[in-house]
This record gives C-alpha cells, sequence and structure tokens, in this order.
C-alpha cells in the first residue's frame, strides 16, 4: 500500500468516526449513537495541546453569562453522547425560543444557547458539574461557512481525573480553532442544532 493510499484511507476511518459521533444520517438526524461519548472528550484532550490562541484565554464566562434568566427546553437532564456522555440541560434566550421550537424555522441573530452538563463516570451521576457549552448566531458574515454561530466550552472546576488531561480550568470560544470540533458536529443538523430529544421536551 502506498503512503498516499494510506493516508487516503486513514482520513477517512477519521471522517468516519466524527460523522458516527455526530448523527451519521447527516442534516436532520436523531439523536447520535450510543457508545461514542468518548469521542468529544478526546477531541477535547486534543484541543488543550494545541498552543494558545485567539479565543483560549481563561475567564468569565461571556456569551451566555444570564443563562439562568434563560428558558429551560428539557423536562430532564439528557444523555448527551457528543457532548462526552454528559447529562446535558439546555436554556435558550427569549429571542430564539419560539423559533427553536420548531422544526425548521430559521434561528434569528441573537440567539444564545447554553448547555450545562454534569459528570458521568461509568454510566452513574457524579453530581460533578462539566463543562458549559454556548452557542450563539451571529450577524451574516460572522461565519459564513458554518452558518454564522459562535461556539464556546468553558470548564471552570474539572475533576482531578480530567486534570492531568485538560490542564486545568479552560475557556474556548470562536474564533479558536480549538473549539472546531462543536461546529464539525452541529453541522450534521438542521439549523445546526441538536434538539432535545422529543420525549424530553419541556414544550
Amino acid at each position: 500500500m502506498t503512503i498516499r493510499t494510506s493516508l487516503s484511507v486513514f482520513l477517512a476511518t477519521a471522517v468516519a468516526a466524527l460523522a458516527a459521533a455526530c448523527g451519521s444520517s447527516g442534516k436532520g438526524a436523531a439523536a447520535p449513537q450510543s457508545g461514542k461519548s468518548d469521542v468529544m472528550d478526546k477531541m477535547m484532550g486534543e484541543g488543550m495541546a494545541m498552543g494558545a490562541d485567539e479565543g483560549s484565554t481563561f475567564g468569565p464566562l461571556e456569551v451566555g453569562a444570564d443563562w439562568q434568566t434563560y428558558t429551560k427546553v428539557n423536562r430532564e437532564p439528557v444523555t448527551s453522547p457528543t457532548h462526552g456522555g454528559r447529562l446535558v440541560d439546555t436554556y435558550v434566550n427569549d429571542v430564539g425560543l419560539a423559533a427553536y421550537k420548531t422544526e425548521d424555522q430559521p434561528m434569528p441573530v441573537g440567539t444564545v444557547l447554553v448547555k450545562t452538563s454534569m459528570e458521568v463516570k461509568d454510566g452513574t451521576p457524579t453530581g460533578e458539574p462539566g463543562p458549559v457549552f454556548v452557542m450563539q448566531k451571529r450577524e451574516a458574515g460572522f461565519n459564513p461557512d458554518h452558518e454564522d454561530w459562535y461556539f464556546a466550552i468553558r470548564w471552570e472546576s474539572p475533576p482531578e481525573r480530567w486534570k492531568a488531561k485538560v490542564g486545568g480550568p479552560f475557556y474556548w470560544r470562536s474564533p479558536s480553532k480549538k473549539v472546531d470540533y462543536c461546529w464539525q458536529c452541529h453541522e450534521n443538523y438542521d439549523r445546526f442544532l441538536g434538539q432535545v430529544p422529543a420525549d424530553k421536551r419541556a414544550y
């Protein structure tokens, strides 16, 4: 097998693994297959290995800091394979709430979605807070290749078992390359949204 063929096989395998983790049936995919929760955590670890860049300085949450005033759109925590198998709660601000509740209405500029998460170890919730995940719909031209969505992930207090991998608190947000895996996954969904499963919705 030539070097070029080997590289092609490797890239195809990597893309297939990412697609499987994020919903392999493409746009409009339902919840991803279980058993893929390690992909997100692996990519988070790889992000820590990257050098510092614009959007990776730790600090207070910027976009979505007022998430406690948003509407919680799930009735109970949802196990999310694409967020490391953690239990997540999803909050949507007033700007985007009505559109979020539909299946196809465009998300208005200013929409903010925040997912808070809880750590799960060996299938059991630990009670430890996981990362906070944020999306914001920006003005046309902000990120045209990805429907102008801004992404962020912030983890203020990683548990001890995580510190060897992530090194401590971190806060990554667009345009940092460290959040590329966010859009790589979300682009598999209509409107870039992975909505709450129908049986867990609070609407």
